[in-house]
């Protein structure tokens, strides 16, 4: 049986999360599936007001051989990148053990959603990491079943999906705000950072999910760099 396992380590620890880290303001999501033993992250998106330091930075990175802005929305660009598998060693590790990313974001930290066909598979990029001292910080693991128990509309976490509707029902995005994320982290028990992880993130999977699904027949190409 197939097994989920998310988790994360800091950008700076690994080749892929170097490469992504040029501009710190910028958020980096990788796009849908991304099955590592057909193509490597052949498309992610990044969010930001400004770009330039961050595309650049991809561009000079040792591990990338090849990067197109293939789609423009807003602040948001969709890049078709080309890695140097013989040197992206961590992605090597997941893909070794026939791992699928289903899921992938940065901020100072990656955190991925990985499946594996198994729990020996498991294991074994659990081995690989420890050996190549990757300092990888299991979150949660679970069977595929599981899913739907933390699936709500939009693919939200029950936790991003209580925090958020607290959010709008309280008045956190009027115009002016009835509510701040103080309080919202007073009443769902948690600290202050960890609400606002939690509606920054939902709200972007939302927006995500309700926008930037709906570009296909709207699509506008990115101007060359």
């Amino acid at each position: 049986m197939s097994v989920v396992v998310e988790f994360a380590l800091p950008a700076e620890s690994f080749p892929f999360g170097r490469s992504t880290s040029g501009d710190p303001s910028v958020r980096v999501q990788l796009e849908r599936l991304v099955p590592l033993n057909k193509s490597r992250i052949p498309f992610l998106w990044a969010t930001g007001e400004d770009l330039e330091q961050f595309e650049r930075h991809l561009r000079e990175s040792e591990v990338v051989k090849r990067v197109e802005a293939v789609t423009r929305v807003g602040n948001s660009v969709l890049y078709q990148t080309e890695w140097d598998t013989d040197k992206e060693t961590f992605l090597n590790g997941i893909s070794d053990q026939d791992g699928a990313i289903m899921e992938g974001h940065s901020n100072s930290e990656w955190s991925f959603t990985v499946r594996f066909p198994n729990h020996a598979a498991l294991t074994g990029f659990h081995q690989f990491y420890q050996a190549h001292d990757y300092p990888v910080r299991i979150d949660r693991v679970y069977s595929p079943g599981e899913a739907s128990r933390r699936e709500y509309g939009f693919g939200l976490t029950p936790e991003q999906r209580d925090t958020l509707m607290m959010a709008v029902e309280d008045g956190y995005f009027s115009v002016p705000r009835g509510t701040t994320l103080s309080e919202i982290a007073d009443e769902v028990g948690v600290t202050k950072q960890a609400a606002s992880e939690r509606v920054r993130r939902g709200t972007e999977t939302v927006l995500r999910k309700a926008l930037i699904g709906l570009i296909a027949d709207d699509f506008e190409p990115a101007d060359e760099a």
